[in-house]
């Protein structure tokens, strides 16, 4: 079983720390740093990173808070209020309210 795969419970806390799981890796990978960089730029252990990169910690939300701002980012929180699935099981979710109403929203495996 893949450990950053997130099928199941769109709330479900494994679900979540795979999200973030990808996120970190993709974070990290863009800047070319080592666990044990940014481990270092944190003030965690790299045994830390790895377990969080890996999706088996769900990380609190001042981990998140600490992470966002250690690579300029801003983190946000999103109670998505529409979620459908498509003919081929796959789900997708997004929120209503827009500024742009001309905003859609690609569905998986579309450009």
């Amino acid at each position: 079983m893949d450990p950053v795969s997130d099928r199941g419970a769109a709330n479900d806390s494994a679900a979540l720390a795979a999200r973030c799981a990808r996120q970190l890796l993709a974070l990290r990978a863009h800047r070319r740093e080592t666990q044990r960089q940014l481990a270092q730029r944190l003030g965690m252990t790299e045994s830390m990173i790895s377990r969080l990169e890996r999706g088996d910690h769900t990380p609190s939300l001042r981990t998140l808070c600490r992470i966002a701002d250690a690579f300029g980012r801003r983190l946000e929180i999103v109670f998505h209020e529409h979620e459908h699935t498509h003919a081929d099981g796959t789900r997708h979710s997004y929120p209503h309210g827009h500024i742009d109403p001309g905003h859609r929203h690609p569905h998986e495996g579309e450009p």
